[in-house]
Parts: C-alpha cells; sequence; structure tokens
C-alpha cells in the first residue's frame, strides 16, 4: 500500500504537467510543418500554465487538507503514466496530436475522479471533483484551439 498525502500528489501533477509540457516543446523543436509546430508550442504552454496554477494552489492551500493521508494502492510514478501517453512520434498532422492531447486529459480527469470517490474528508472530494472539472475544461478549451489551428 501506499501512504502519500494530498500535497505528494498533487506535486505529482505539478511533475507531469512539467514533463508532459518538455514532451510537447521537443516534439515541436522537430516537427514536419508549421502548424504541427503551432499546436505543440500552444500545448506546451498550456502544460507551463497548469504547472503554474498548480505551484500556486499548493501555496495558497490549506495545510489540513495538503496534510489529508491517501491510504490506497495507487502507485503515482511518472514512468508508468506517461508511458500510457504516446510520445507522439508517429503523429502526421494535428488530428493525431489532438488524440495524443485528450489521452492526457482523461488520464488525469480519471485519477481526479477515483480520487474523489475514494475521499475521506468533504474538502478532498471537493478538491479532486474541481480538478476533474478543470482537466474537463482544459481539454475543451485545447480541443477548440486545436481544431481552429487545424481548418486554417
Amino acid at each position: 500500500m501506499a501512504f502519500r498525502q494530498v500535497k505528494d500528489l498533487l506535486e505529482w501533477v505539478h511533475d507531469f504537467h512539467d514533463r508532459l509540457g518538455k514532451q510537447y516543446t521537443g516534439l515541436a523543436e522537430t516537427a514536419p510543418d508549421e502548424r504541427m509546430k503551432m499546436a505543440l508550442v500552444f500545448l506546451a504552454d498550456r502544460e507551463r500554465r497548469l504547472q503554474q496554477g498548480m505551484r500556486a494552489y499548493l501555496e495558497d492551500a490549506d495545510e489540513g487538507l495538503l496534510t489529508t493521508w491517501l491510504i490506497d494502492s495507487q502507485q503515482f510514478g511518472h514512468p508508468s503514466v506517461l508511458e500510457r501517453i504516446p510520445p507522439c512520434l508517429g503523429c502526421h498532422d494535428v488530428q493525431d496530436i489532438l488524440a495524443n492531447v485528450m489521452t492526457a486529459h482523461q488520464t488525469l480527469k480519471d485519477m481526479y475522479r477515483l480520487r474523489a470517490e475514494l475521499a475521506e474528508i468533504p474538502e478532498e472530494a471537493e478538491l479532486f471533483q474541481q480538478l476533474a472539472e478543470q482537466q474537463d475544461a482544459e481539454a475543451r478549451l485545447q480541443t477548440r484551439d486545436l481544431a481552429r489551428l487545424d481548418m486554417y
């Protein structure tokens, strides 16, 4: 069993956004066409914003909530979760990139919803429900903006 606190999981999410943003930046540097490069630069910027938002939350959140213990058997290691998100090396267009992005969003959203269901206190459940909703909103924003980019 893994015994971690809410803050440990949120720090992991912060690092997840950092690693995913770096992955998008690296792919942008080698993108074969301008639209793909623009899409990947946009995604890297969004991941940076998500990372900064999580850092700000960690700095301002209630210490009692952050130190709430999570008691379950989940392991929140980067390699296992990031391996589920394809590196998009075979991406040929913006739609391929979008499919890749939706995998990342769904991975986080599923984790947040599970954490809300397993929450021990109402504040913990509310936090993870809000994070799932924010992840959904971010997915809609990115889908819309990538679709616009693909149209032009």
